[in-house]
């Protein structure tokens, strides 16, 4: 190590709060070539677990190397993410979540919700979620998730159920049937006048893109996994994340 280093081209300063990440990441950085200081199987026990910043120094190749105040070892900036407190759900929040009926992928529990921030914009695909189960599920926090959205529970000033949320019963009967392949999920909606609607979608699937004249009360039925080769079929609305601590 050299002490000829600027602390400040660092991304995590000393005594920040940080998240290492899981240990199933941790061991794919063990990989020939991936890192300068690949993790040891004693680091990687740490896999998930919350930490502080005590010390950073640079190695001679210019390589970003931070001392924690509990894991052990040196960890490269690959290894780390930005810790975000979430704030408890705020009361009007809680109030209204009591009369959401919530969609349920195995322990994990989803309030589909239109969403009206402080700032007046208007969402009406927000996710609002409990923290430990989401990222025991989907195993990254959407603000280190480069491919999610997510919006603060303290900026939200009113919410409702959604307009454009898959109703409940049936986005269950969805995640119970799991993936449709690795990584997404196709299902056909049937609605009351007998017309078919094939969707495409990640594994959140409570907000589809409902034909013109058709809402959530047209819904009878769902068919997982039907609509492969459905040329007709349409992706899932872009959805927001709003974790809460419980």
């Amino acid at each position: 190590m050299t002490a000829d280093f600027n602390p400040e081209s660092a991304r995590f300063p000393i005594g920040s709060s940080v998240r290492i990440k899981s240990s199933g990441t941790l061991r794919a950085f063990r990989l020939p070539d991936r890192l300068r200081f690949p993790p040891s199987e004693e680091q990687i026990e740490f896999g998930g677990h919350t930490d502080s910043v005590r010390r950073i120094t640079f190695s001679v190749k210019g390589d970003v190397i931070y001392e924690l105040e509990t894991a052990p070892g040196m960890w490269q900036e690959q290894l780390l993410v930005k810790h975000i407190t979430y704030s408890p759900l705020l009361a009007h929040v809680r109030e209204t979540l009591n009369g959401i009926e919530p969609s349920r992928d195995r322990e994990l529990v989803y309030y589909p919700c239109r969403a009206v921030l402080k700032s007046g914009e208007a969402c009406d695909t927000v996710y609002i979620v409990p923290e430990q189960p989401y990222i025991k599920y989907w195993g990254v926090y959407p603000e280190n998730d480069h491919g999610k959205r997510w919006i603060k529970m303290e900026d939200i000033a009113e919410v409702k159920e959604s307009p454009i949320r898959l109703p409940a019963q049936f986005a269950n009967e969805i995640y119970r049937n799991g993936e449709s392949g690795m990584g997404y999920t196709i299902f056909t909606v049937v609605f009351s006048d007998g017309s078919r609607q094939a969707y495409g979608m990640g594994n959140a699937v409570d907000f589809i893109r409902y034909p013109d004249g058709k809402g959530p009360k047209d819904v009878v039925a769902v068919i997982p996994h039907e609509g492969r080769n459905d040329a007709t079929r349409v992706d899932g609305s872009e959805y927001y994340w709003c974790l809460y601590s419980e």
